[in-house]
C-alpha cells in the first residue's frame, strides 16, 4: 500500500513540475526532463502496485474464503470506510475547484496544481473504496494477530 501511495504521489508531483518545467525549457530542460521522467515512473508504478496488490488478493485462499462473493470495484464505489470518505472529499473538492480555476483564474498553475490533486485523490479513492484495501486490512490484522 505504500509503495502504491509513493508512486500515486510521484505521479501528482510530476504534473505540478510540468508547467515549471515547460516555462524554463528555454534556460534547461532538466525540469522538463525529470517531470517526464517522474510521470512515467509514477504511472507504471502505479499500476504495477494496483496489480500486484489484485493479484495477491486473488491468490489468498483465506481472504477469497471469507470474502470471495465480494466484488467491490473501487472507481464506483463511494464513502466506504474514513480513509475513503477523505479521499473522496478531496476528489470532489479538487474536481469542482479545477473547473472554477479554468473558468475564472488564468494562472495556469493553479490548474496543474488541482489537476495534481486531483489525480492524487481519484487514486486514492480507487484503492480505499475497493475490495483490494479491504484484503490490504485482512492481510495486517492476520500479521498481527499471528505476533
Amino acid at each position: 500500500m505504500w509503495l502504491y501511495t509513493m508512486f500515486l504521489a510521484l505521479l501528482a508531483i510530476s504534473v505540478c513540475l510540468m508547467p515549471f518545467g515547460s516555462s524554463l525549457k528555454e534556460k534547461t530542460a532538466i525540469l522538463m526532463y525529470l517531470s517526464g521522467a517522474a510521470f512515467w515512473i509514477g504511472l507504471i508504478g502505479t499500476i504495477f502496485m494496483a496489480v500486484k496488490i489484485n493479484n495477491s488478493r486473488k491468490n489468498s485462499y483465506r481472504f477469497n474464503e471469507r470474502f470471495g462473493n465480494h466484488k467491490q470495484l473501487g472507481v464506483v464505489h463511494f464513502l466506504q470506510n474514513t480513509e475513503a470518505i477523505i479521499a473522496d472529499i478531496a476528489m470532489f473538492v479538487s474536481i469542482v475547484a479545477f473547473i472554477i480555476a479554468k473558468i475564472w483564474i488564468s494562472e495556469i498553475i493553479v490548474s496543474f496544481i488541482l489537476l495534481a490533486v486531483f489525480i492524487f485523490s481519484f487514486g486514492m479513492h480507487c484503492m480505499l473504496n475497493g475490495i483490494n484495501y479491504r484484503y490490504i486490512n485482512y492481510k495486517v490484522r492476520r500479521e498481527n494477530e499471528d505476533e
